[in-house]
C-alpha cells in the first residue's frame, strides 16, 4: 500500500481540524472548571457520526471516510499519542510513594475489577437474546462485556490527575498505581477472552508467554535495565550534549519499551509507561527535555488521541428505546461496580470514607481500554455494531462523569496533616532554585578539593538523586586522573568521571562542558596572595558560567573532609541571600547540622538604636529588616526539619565582614556560606568588601554562592 497525494491531503486536513477543535473545546472545558480531556473527546464526537455525520452525512464521509488510508495514519498518530502520554505518566510517578502504596494498589485492583466483572456477567446473562446485541457466541459476549466494565483508563485518569493538580497527592499516586495494575491485569484478561471468542479455547501457551515476558521485562527495567537506560543517556549526553539530543533519546527509549510489550502481545503503552518510571529516577533527563516532551504530548499528540477516540462514538445507534435501556443498565453496573469495589478496597486499606469515595470516583474513568475491548469484540463477532456503540458511549460517559464526581469528593475529604506538611515542603522546595538542580559539574584540580566538593554534592542530594560529572582536564605533565568514585558519596549521587584534553585555556574547556546543560557548577579555591579573590581561572568561570556557581575556599590547614556541625549564614534579605539560605538548609538537612542565620546592622555613632532623630529611626528599621531576613531562614528550616538559630548583630559602618568573622570564631562554625552578585573589576570577581573580608580572614572554609539570573544567565 502506497500513500498517494489525495490520502496525504486528507490526513493533513483531518489532523489539523481535529487538533484545532480539540484544543479549542479543551480550553472551553478548562475555563468551565472541567478537565481539558472532556473537551478534547467531545471534539471527536462532534466531528464523528454522532453530530457531523448525522447532520451532514456527505461532509462527514468526505472528511473521515471509513476505509481510507488517511484514517489509518490518523490512528497511528493517536497510538503514538497514547504511548507518549503514558511515558509522561511514568515520568511523573513518584516511585518511592508507589512502593509505599503497593499493597493498597493491589487490593484496589482486585476488588475494583472483581465486583464490576461479576456485575457485567450478571447483566449479560439477563439480557434477552432478541435484542441483537451479540453474535453467535453468547459466552464470549458476556466475557467481553464484563471485561469492558471492569477496566480503568490510565491515560484518561493521568490527564485528569494532572489537570486537577493531584499528581503529588497521596490519592493521585494511589489511583495511578492501581490503574496501572488494573490495565495490565485487564489486558491479560482480554487476551484470554479474545482466545475464547476466536478459538473456543484459552490460548494458554501464548498467554503464558505474554505474562512471563512482561513480568521479566518489568523486573529487568527495575534492576539492570535502570542502569542500562542511565548508561545510554550518559552516552548521548557525552557524545552529543544538549536538550534536543536528550529529548530524542528519551522518546526513542519510550518507543523501544512500547515495541517490546507490543511484541509480547501486550498493549504498547505499558512498555512506555514502565520506561517512563525509570526515567523519573534519572536527573540527567533535564528540565528542558522534560518540558519539551510534556508540551509536545499535551499540546499535540494527546488531544489528537482523545479526539480520535471520540470519532468512534455513534450516538444515533444508541438513541432508540432498547439500546438506551441497555446503555443505562450497563452504565449503572459499570459505575456502581467499580465505585463499590474501589471504595471497599480503600476502606480496608485504612482510608476514610470520603477519600475512599474520591478514589472510587477517579478509578471510574474509562476510555481507551473499554474502546479497545469493544473493538476486539466487534472484530471477533462477539459484539454487534449496536453493542459496540453502547460500550463506547459508556466509556465516554464514565470519563465525563469522573472529574466532577472526583472534585465533589475532594471538597469533603478531611485534611491529612502529614500530607499537608509534605505538600508544603514540596511546594517550598519547588519554589527554590535547588529544586531544579539535578546535574552538577565539579572540575577537579587536586584531590583535597575533589573530596570536599564530592561530599558537598552528596549532602545536597540527601533525599533525591543527582548526576555529578567530575571533569578532570588532563595536565600537560601527564599526571594520572583522580579516582572515578570518590569516597563518602551518598546513594543518591551518580558520579561520572570525564578526562578531557585541555583547550588553549582551562576555563574554555570548562565553559564548553557547561554547554551540555548543567544546573550547578562547584569550584574550589585555595588561599592566594595578591588581589585576586579566588584565582584567575575561577574568576573567569564565575563570570562566564550560564548556571549558578558555588565556590568553596579551603584554608591551608583544611584537609578536605566535609565535617559540618554548624553553618554560619550571613543574610541581608536579598534574593541571592534567599538562595544561599536554601543551600545552607539543604546542606544542614543532609549533615544534620545547625544553621545560624546572622544579620549585621552597620551603624555609626549617630545611628544607635536609642537615638531619637531620623538616624535612630533608620537604625530601628534596619534591625527590623534583619529580624525579617533571619526569620525567613528559620521558617524554611522549620518546614524542612532543620534547626536554625537567628542573630541580629550591630557593627560600625564597613565592619560587617569583621563581625561575621568574629561570629564564626565565637560559634565555632565549620562553614560560612554567603551569596554574592557577579560583578567584575577588570578580570577579577568583585564580591563587595564584606564577602572579600570574610573569604580572606575566616579560619574555616568559606563558600560563596553566585546565583543565576532570571533567564539562567549570570547576574
Amino acid at each position: 500500500m502506497t500513500l498517494d497525494a489525495a490520502d496525504l491531503l486528507r490526513f493533513l486536513m483531518d489532523a489539523a481540524l481535529l487538533l484545532a477543535l480539540a484544543r479549542g473545546l479543551g480550553e472551553v472545558a478548562r475555563r468551565l472548571g472541567q478537565p481539558q480531556v472532556i473537551g478534547e473527546t467531545l471534539a471527536g464526537v462532534a466531528l464523528g457520526p454522532s453530530l457531523l455525520g448525522a447532520l451532514l452525512p456527505g461532509v462527514g464521509a468526505a472528511l473521515f471516510p471509513s476505509h481510507a488510508l488517511s484514517g489509518v495514519l490518523l490512528q497511528l498518530v493517536a497510538e503514538i499519542g497514547v504511548i507518549l502520554l503514558l511515558q509522561l505518566s511514568g515520568m511523573e510517578t513518584d516511585v518511592a510513594m508507589a512502593r509505599r502504596r503497593w499493597r493498597s494498589a493491589g487490593l484496589v485492583t482486585l476488588l475494583g475489577m472483581a465486583i464490576p466483572f461479576a456485575g457485567g456477567l450478571a447483566l449479560a446473562s439477563l439480557l434477552p437474546p432478541g435484542l441483537g446485541l451479540h453474535g453467535t457466541n453468547r459466552l464470549a459476549f458476556a466475557a467481553f462485556l464484563a471485561t469492558a466494565v471492569s477496566l480503568t483508563s490510565i491515560s484518561v485518569l493521568f490527564k485528569i490527575l494532572l489537570e486537577m493538580d493531584l499528581m503529588r497527592r497521596d490519592i493521585g499516586q494511589l489511583a495511578l498505581a492501581a490503574s496501572m495494575l488494573t490495565d495490565s491485569t485487564g489486558y491479560f484478561l482480554l487476551a484470554m477472552v479474545a482466545g475464547l471468542a476466536t478459538a473456543q479455547a484459552l490460548p494458554v501457551a501464548r498467554l503464558s508467554e505474554s505474562m512471563a515476558g512482561t513480568v521479566l521485562f518489568a523486573v529487568f527495567l527495575f534492576t539492570l535495565g535502570h542502569g542500562a537506560i542511565r548508561a545510554v543517556l550518559a552516552w548521548v549526553d557525552r557524545r552529543f550534549g544538549g536538550d534536543d539530543a536528550m529529548l530524542s533519546a528519551v522518546v526513542a527509549l519510550g518507543l523501544t519499551g512500547a515495541a517490546i510489550t507490543e511484541a509480547l502481545h501486550v498493549q504498547a503503552f505499558l512498555g512506555s509507561f514502565l520506561v517512563g518510571v525509570q526515567l523519573s529516577r534519572i536527573p540527567r533527563v533535564g528540565r528542558a527535555a522534560s518540558r519539551a516532551l510534556r508540551s509536545m504530548t499535551m499540546g499535540v499528540f494527546a488531544p489528537l488521541f482523545f479526539a480520535s477516540a471520540g470519532l468512534a462514538v455513534d450516538l444515533p445507534r444508541v438513541l432508540h428505546p432498547e439500546p438506551l435501556v441497555v446503555a443505562g443498565l450497563l452504565l449503572l453496573v459499570a459505575c456502581l461496580g467499580k465505585f463499590s469495589g474501589t471504595y471497599l478496597a480503600g476502606r480496608f486499606s485504612g482510608l476514610d470514607g470520603w477519600t475512599a469515595a474520591a478514589l472510587g470516583a477517579g478509578m471510574n474513568a474509562r476510555g481507551l481500554p473499554e474502546i479497545v475491548v469493544a473493538t476486539i469484540a466487534l472484530q471477533s463477532g462477539a459484539f454487534s455494531g449496536t453493542t459496540y456503540s453502547i460500550v463506547v458511549v459508556v466509556a465516554m460517559a464514565t470519563s465525563f462523569a469522573a472529574p466532577p464526581a472526583l472534585r465533589a469528593c475532594l471538597q469533603r475529604m478531611p485534611a491529612d496533616p502529614s500530607e499537608q506538611g509534605r505538600l508544603r515542603r514540596e511546594a517550598a522546595e519547588a519554589r527554590g532554585f535547588l529544586h531544579g538542580v539535578g546535574r552538577v559539574l565539579v572540575p577537579i584540580r587536586d584531590g583535597r578539593f575533589a573530596l570536599y566538593a564530592a561530599q558537598v554534592v552528596a549532602h545536597l542530594a540527601a533525599r533525591r538523586e543527582i548526576d555529578v560529572t567530575a571533569l578532570h582536564v588532563r595536565p600537560v605533565d601527564g599526571r594520572p586522573a583522580p579516582p572515578a568514585t570518590p569516597p563518602a558519596l551518598g546513594q543518591g549521587v551518580h558520579w561520572q568521571l570525564r578526562v578531557v584534553e585541555p583547550d588553549p585555556d582551562l576555563q574554555s574547556t570548562v565553559l564548553h562542558e557547561l554547554e551540555r546543560g548543567y544546573d550547578l557548577i562547584v569550584l574550589g579555591a585555595s588561599e592566594l596572595p595578591g588581589p585576586s579573590l579566588f584565582g584567575t581561572v575561577t574568576d573567569r568561570l564565575v563570570a562566564g558560567a550560564p548556571c549558578p556557581v558555588f565556590v568553596v575556599r579551603l584554608p591551608g590547614s583544611a584537609r578536605g573532609e566535609f565535617a559540618v556541625r554548624r553553618i554560619l549564614l550571613p543574610t541581608a534579605g536579598t534574593a541571592a541571600d534567599q538562595h544561599a539560605g536554601e543551600f545552607a538548609v539543604a546542606l544542614a538537612r543532609g549533615t544534620r547540622a545547625e544553621v545560624v542565620a546572622v544579620h549585621v546592622v552597620e551603624l555609626d555613632v549617630w545611628g544607635e538604636p536609642g537615638w531619637t532623630g531620623g538616624a535612630g529611626r533608620d537604625a530601628l528599621l534596619r534591625q527590623q529588616v534583619g529580624h525579617h531576613s533571619t526569620n525567613g531562614v528559620r521558617s524554611l528550616g522549620e518546614l524542612l526539619g532543620v534547626p536554625v538559630r537567628t542573630e541580629v548583630r550591630t557593627g560600625s559602618t564597613g565592619a560587617a565582614g569583621r563581625e561575621i568573622v568574629h561570629a564564626a570564631r565565637a560559634l565555632r562554625a565549620d562553614l560560612v556560606l554567603l551569596a554574592a552578585d557577579r560583578r567584575m573589576a577588570g578580570r577579577e570577581v568583585y564580591c563587595g568588601r564584606t564577602v572579600e573580608y570574610v573569604v580572606r580572614h575566616a579560619d574555616c572554609p568559606v563558600a560563596v554562592l553566585f546565583p543565576a539570573g532570571a533567564e539562567g544567565r549570570p547576574t
